[in-house]
């Protein structure tokens, strides 16, 4: 099965290098909306079946309606790609988050603060996401898998930090995986 992993997009973030031009802080945020758009064009393109997302996919301090509506048009777009969402320390799956205040389309799966599981076929997905600005770390080594499947962790972390505020992940913990989609590494073994 094709899939794509993706993270950190930050849309709608503030432009604050750029905030004494507005004209090219406005004209970012739209190049950032259109690597998201070029990543569902791709999608559609290559008949990708599952689209991960570990994180921080905006900004929920600053997103606009309608970067949110943008986004779950995209969704609509690939009705035939299963969309797993992991909510990071900047996009948290809070009261007042636009995952909760927004309708998402049936292909898209946001993962809370506990971990879940989803099965597609041969392949488990793990995920847990943000309930707020910061968590501190999850205790993936005690995860039991099932090894007749292809098991996929996807979190919004960072590996071997020591932030504790940050959902730090020890590399030992998640080599049982068979792929793990973090926001800023990625490891997989060969089955």
């Amino acid at each position: 099965m094709k899939f794509v992993h993706i993270a950190d997009l930050h849309l709608d973030m503030p432009q604050i290098r750029l905030m004494g031009n507005k004209e090219l802080s406005k004209r970012r945020k739209m190049e950032q909306k259109m690597a998201f758009k070029k990543v569902i064009e791709y999608i559609k393109e290559n008949d990708v079946k599952l689209l991960l997302i570990s994180g921080d996919l905006f900004e929920q301090k600053y997103v606009e309606d309608d970067t949110i509506k943008f986004i779950i048009k995209s969704f609509e777009e690939i009705k035939d790609t299963y969309v797993f969402i992991t909510p990071g320390n900047h996009d948290p799956l809070i009261k007042n988050s636009a995952y909760n205040l927004y309708e998402f389309p049936e292909n898209v799966s946001i993962f809370g603060k506990d971990l879940g599981k989803y099965t597609i076929g041969n392949i488990c997905i793990y995920g847990n996401g943000f309930d707020n600005y910061e968590i501190g770390s999850y205790n993936y080594k005690d995860i039991v898998l099932d090894n007749n499947t292809i098991n996929i962790l996807i979190t919004h972390g960072t590996l071997n930090g020591n932030s504790k505020k940050y959902n730090d992940i020890k590399e030992n913990d998640i080599k049982k995986f068979d792929y793990v989609a973090l926001r800023t590494y990625s490891c997989s073994k060969n089955r």
